[in-house]
């Protein structure tokens, strides 16, 4: 492979808020709102989409059709998808402050890439003003990107390429074969396979686990095993490159590869 040039992460779940515990509970209050109830793991399933894009996600789960028709005697609008997303960002917006925490090892690769001159970009599925929240609170933290792009600010959010193609730009990088794309979601690996990058998955903080850093923590080592080789299992099906532990481990693939 040609020397890396740069490295793109997501944000919840891969960089920041260990879980990504902050999109869900506004996913599920929002539901909730429309007295709709969604398991935590349907609202994990399209995790990393365009936040829209994500409600409408979960309104095409057939349970989630019935629960729908059962409630309100018909399928559901835009102006539906419109209310529940009111309902996310009503809510997230007063959380994102309580959940952008960075995860462990963060730190360290950031200095690992700015060493060998390698940039840092970043694509999410939050909006630029959601964004620019958690950002602020990153960078207070010691964590700055080179550049940043919001779902928001591309025609098609994940598992599109638009927002790598977008930073590509902003970070003078032609070729994708010289980035790697981290994250935490099977839409962030599919994001990074279709800009034709190499597709990095952790799992450790990720929303594929779902678990906070305690209860990570509090999990047996059979149990703790078990959870990763599954979210390991699934992301590789999904067609990742590679799949690390955790973040700080980035920094010996893009060693080796």
């Amino acid at each position: 492979m040609k020397p890396i040039k740069a490295v793109i992460f997501d944000w919840a779940g891969t960089t920041v808020d260990y879980g990504c515990m902050a999109p869900i509970h506004a996913m599920s209050y929002a539901f909730s709102k429309a007295k709709l109830t969604v398991s935590l793991p349907d609202i994990r399933k399209p995790m990393g989409m365009l936040k829209v894009d994500h409600i409408k996600a979960i309104l095409e789960f057939p349970n989630i059709q019935k629960h729908f028709m059962d409630q309100y005697q018909r399928r559901y609008t835009e102006q539906d998808v419109q209310a529940i997303y009111n309902s996310f960002e009503q809510s997230i917006f007063k959380t994102l402050d309580d959940h952008a925490t960075l995860i462990p090892g963060i730190l360290y690769l950031q200095e690992f890439l700015r060493n060998k001159k390698i940039k840092i970009g970043t694509t999410t599925g939050y909006t630029q003003k959601m964004l620019a929240i958690v950002a602020n609170k990153a960078k207070e933290q010691g964590y700055e990107p080179d550049a940043n792009i919001a779902s928001d600010q591309v025609k098609q959010g994940r598992p599109y390429p638009h927002m790598i193609r977008r930073i590509m730009e902003e970070l003078a990088v032609n070729d994708s074969q010289q980035v790697v794309k981290v994250g935490d979601t099977l839409v962030d690996i599919q994001e990074g396979l279709q800009a034709g990058c190499f597709s990095v998955g952790v799992i450790q903080g990720s929303s594929m686990m779902g678990l906070t850093e305690n209860e990570t923590a509090g999990l047996s080592p059979s149990e703790l095993k078990h959870k990763m080789s599954q979210v390991k299992h699934a992301m590789l099906d999904a067609g990742a490159h590679a799949v690390i532990d955790s973040i700080g481990e980035l920094s010996s693939i893009v060693s080796t590869i």
